[in-house]
């Protein structure tokens, strides 16, 4: 990082209103040539409004920024393009192109109306050899793993020479092996001057990759640390404005029957052999794995009916085979995925009709809604999970992932459902609504239900669950009760236990 020329980046005063409700307030903000300047805070802070006002998507409602001392403003994405390249939380990739035509997609080179394949690879070639990275560009994206498709991504704006690189909450999908990759091409692009924002709820990789950490809160800039002798704790201070000592909430439960007994399940297309395990009432049960060790595979096949389970899952003591994941929610099993964007809410829908949209059956009459109880019920689920929006009228999409997570939840509420399937609940969410889930979790098995935890972050697993399942090459390997051990929990992960 060079501080004796100007920044190539200052914001002065940068504000975004919507209406009566001001999303970013007065934001100054600078970046220097080969910074990597990372920005934290709570989901709704105002991170993703000043990312969207630097690339174009929004435009300021005050305030002004500069690229080398130049007040500069872009009319919309397009034309942010060659300044500011932007790697979303959700790579926007085309699932069925390979990684070279995405790669090239809206910059092809071509002479004549046919395409130049063959200078176009050779440009690739050289681009990846530049920054040292290994790809497999000739494969659909969709059969890549969430690493390869980041670095594709990423690729794509390197291809574009753009000074200023934004990459919004980069490993929140990938392996711990993949995420060390990434931070290897932070670094070669730190050394070829390019200047990085880094967005990140995980405060621990931030603290490692930042020369300087930027702290937001209700939209305001609270501070700017100098990253030398900050700590994760105080970090914590600052986003919350106060100290987080109940980060994860104790809720005295009584465990009860079994309400889940899953025996010998198999399922061979998602190659899940003789899995067993159980989850009584008012437990909380976790699953920990590395990425591809089968978890969510388990969970989704019985869930949605993919895998015929036969006589190997009980529920409280009744085999059952759904059929489909409506069968299984009318048995009383509920899931929250993973992929909450796409498969949790519908962005496109307001927060009141993703609350209300499972929940028909007894909002409606001779098959007509009932307003009164509509507005109620949303209402209702609304301001009991402190759902951070002007109103329940306001569209899923425009919510921080966090909001969008509680709606994820609030909509099965109302099912008061004997088995709650978590996968992955609190990626990308910051401390202070992760802490708000970990105390719903708790609340839903005080209330009788079993809950199945499935997470990649070992401190909140052996916090939170009183049993932990490992997985691995798609058999469970071991399981740990309290007191844990993370060691030996980590090694079962890695090199496996015992073979079932």
């Amino acid at each position: 990082m060079n501080r004796n020329t100007p920044p190539i980046l200052s914001t002065s005063g940068l504000t975004k209103r919507f209406g009566s409700f001001t999303a970013l307030d007065r934001m100054d903000f600078d970046l220097y040539r080969g910074e990597v300047h990372a920005i934290v805070g709570e989901n709704g802070a105002g991170k993703s409004t000043f990312v969207k006002l630097l690339s174009g998507i929004y435009q300021p409602s005050a305030g002004s920024f500069s690229i080398d001392g130049k007040e500069t403003s872009f009319k919309g994405p397009k034309a942010s393009m060659e300044i500011v390249g932007l790697v979303h939380q959700d790579r926007e990739l085309i699932p069925n192109f390979t990684g070279f035509q995405n790669l090239f997609l809206g910059t092809e080179s071509s002479r004549m109306g046919f395409l130049r394949k063959k200078e176009m690879k050779r440009s690739c070639i050289e681009l990846m050899k530049e920054f040292q990275l290994e790809l497999e560009t000739d494969t659909p994206v969709e059969r890549l793993s969430p690493g390869e498709q980041e670095m594709i991504t990423i690729l794509k704006i390197l291809s574009r020479r753009t000074p200023i690189i934004i990459l919004d909450e980069p490993t929140a999908s990938l392996s711990q092996k993949e995420s060390d990759i990434l931070f290897e091409l932070i670094e070669s692009l730190r050394k070829h001057g390019l200047s990085i924002i880094y967005i990140s709820h995980r405060l621990p990789e931030v603290l490692s990759l930042s020369d300087r950490i930027t702290v937001l809160r209700n939209g305001r800039k609270v501070t700017t640390f100098e990253n030398e002798s900050i700590t994760e704790e105080q970090l914590i201070a600052a986003m919350i404005n106060r100290d987080l000592e109940n980060q994860y909430p104790i809720i005295e439960r009584e465990k009860g029957d079994e309400v889940l007994d899953v025996e010998e399940y198999t399922y061979e297309r998602e190659r899940l052999e003789n899995i067993s395990f159980s989850v009584r009432r008012g437990e909380i049960v976790g699953f920990a794995g590395l990425v591809g060790s089968g978890r969510t595979e388990l969970f989704r096949s019985f869930f949605t009916g993919a895998g015929r389970t036969g006589k190997a899952v009980k529920l409280e003591g009744i085999p059952i085979a759904s059929h489909s994941p409506g069968d299984s929610i009318r048995r009383g099993i509920v899931m929250v995925p993973e992929d909450r964007r796409n498969e949790g809410v519908i962005t496109s829908m307001s927060v009141k009709d993703n609350l209300i949209l499972p929940n028909m059956d007894i909002l409606s009459r001779f098959g007509f809604r009932q307003e009164r109880r509509i507005e109620e019920f949303s209402r209702d689920i609304f301001e009991k999970l402190s759902i951070a929006a002007e109103s329940d009228s306001q569209a899923m999409r425009t919510l921080s992932g966090g909001n969008q997570q509680k709606a994820a939840i609030g909509k099965w509420l109302a099912k008061h459902a004997k088995l709650w399937i978590f996968d992955e609940p609190t990626q990308g969410i910051d401390v202070e609504t992760k802490s708000e889930i970990y105390r719903l979790l708790g609340t839903l098995a005080r209330d009788g239900a079993g809950v199945v935890f499935i997470s990649s972050d070992l401190r909140e697993l052996t916090e939170l669950c009183d049993r932990i399942y490992v997985m691995r090459d798609r058999k469970i390997v071991e399981q740990f009760s309290r007191p844990y051990s993370r060691e030996q929990i980590l090694s079962a992960m890695i090199v496996g236990v015992k073979d079932r």
